[in-house]
């Protein structure tokens, strides 16, 4: 067998492949192409700050194929970081094609499947 040398950004792309899938996610979400339902949620950079506004984190979400996000709301979740529950704004998303993706979002990662 040879010994192939791969580049760095090509062995970290391999290592993040195997990190993140459907079955290691931390949640998944389900939805039919037009459908909307909740994915996540953001707190605020610190633990005692107010919930942020959708536009202050819309740059934060990651790309996606397959949904639209859009602003859920004021919210709340148990934050693992702080330690208690925080407000928070939801994040929605609207199926837009059929297919699956796994995210990584503030809370962590979330396995999202349009049908």
């Amino acid at each position: 067998m040879k010994n192939v040398q791969l580049p760095f950004a090509a062995m970290a792309a391999l290592a993040l492949t195997g990190c993140v899938s459907a079955g290691s996610a931390d949640v998944t979400r389900n939805l039919a192409v037009g459908q909307t339902a909740h994915i996540t949620a953001y707190r605020g950079d610190s633990c005692s700050a107010p919930a942020p506004s959708f536009a202050a984190i819309q740059s934060r979400l990651p790309r996606s194929e397959i949904v639209r996000y859009s602003d859920g709301g004021l919210s709340s979740r148990t934050s693992k970081d702080c330690g208690k529950r925080v407000p928070t704004r939801a994040v929605n998303g609207t199926g837009i094609k059929a297919g699956s993706e796994v995210k990584r979002f503030q809370s962590g990662t979330v396995a999202i499947v349009v049908k």
